[in-house]
């Protein structure tokens, strides 16, 4: 089992990042041998979706279980929301543009609730995405399992203070971005992008929180919808290029390991020939 340390940066505004190793589970096996990351580059492909160009992949139910599936949960947690995120984009997209007469009280509610819809599961698909990041590492699940977006981004130190050692925040998020050196851009970028989805979430999406219905034309709550949903997307987009650059360099060294297990087995072979 790798040690987890907690690495500090000089600034208490920052979050402590915790120095990790990958597990067994961040491969899918075949017996013995692995055949490759046991998680899909999901955000690279919604961020494609999202600028059109590209589909996104799909997995559900009936794809588990298959010799090469994936086994990460997360996998298809994230893989469910973004299927959901994309039907709420498109309906938005289609509410914002139709020309048809509807009563103004009625497309006021449609993008009030539009609006919502987008807000809620952008937080939960980044929940999802970082979470099935987090499954590949020696991070124990318990950590991660059901925190919010919030919690990923910083959360007490447990451990450091049953021990009596200094009181810290850390972030599960930056100490994804933290192994491969990305710890400015996550702190200046990614991380401010991320606290302001978890509170939209929480101050229109969440509990009893909603924006103001604000009844006026049809024409005018349309308009609103689409520029919401624009701004929406467009944050949405940088941020799921940042979680890309981490998805990316994970899943290439996970490939370096299993074509290094490949060839350790291949000398092996030789070897004894």
């Amino acid at each position: 089992m790798h040690k987890t340390t907690h690495v500090g940066h000089g600034n208490k505004k920052i979050a402590y990042h915790i120095e990790w190793a990958f597990r067994k589970e961040a491969l899918r096996w075949i017996d013995d041998r692995p055949i490759g990351p046991n998680f899909h580059p999901i955000a690279g492909e919604l961020r494609q979706w999202l600028l059109r160009e590209g589909p996104f992949s799909i997995f559900a139910e009936e794809h588990k279980g298959d010799t090469l599936s994936y086994t990460n949960p997360y996998t298809y947690d994230a893989s469910a929301l973004v299927s959901i995120l994309a039907d709420v984009t498109n309906d938005s997209y289609s509410i914002a543009t139709n020309a048809d007469l509807v009563d103004p009280t009625d497309a006021e509610i449609a993008r009030v609730r539009n609006y919502n819809e987008q807000v809620l599961y952008i937080a939960r698909v980044c929940e999802a995405l970082t979470k099935q990041l987090l499954f590949c590492t020696q991070i124990p699940r318990r950590n991660y399992d059901k925190a919010s977006l919030g919690t990923l981004l910083s959360t007490e130190c447990r451990g450091c203070r049953s021990a009596g050692q200094r009181r810290h925040k850390l972030s599960l998020l930056g100490s994804l971005a933290h192994r491969y050196g990305l710890c400015g851009k996550f702190e200046q970028c990614l991380g401010e992008h991320m606290k302001i989805v978890a509170r939209r979430r929480n101050l229109n999406a969440a509990h009893s929180n909603t924006p103001t219905l604000n009844i006026r034309s049809a024409v005018e709550s349309r308009d609103q919808l689409k520029t919401d949903t624009l701004e929406l997307g467009n944050e949405f987009i940088h941020m799921l290029e940042h979680l890309n650059e981490i998805e990316t360099h994970m899943f290439r060294e996970l490939e370096r390991a299993v074509q290094s297990h490949f060839l350790d087995s291949l000398a092996k072979t030789r070897v004894r020939a």
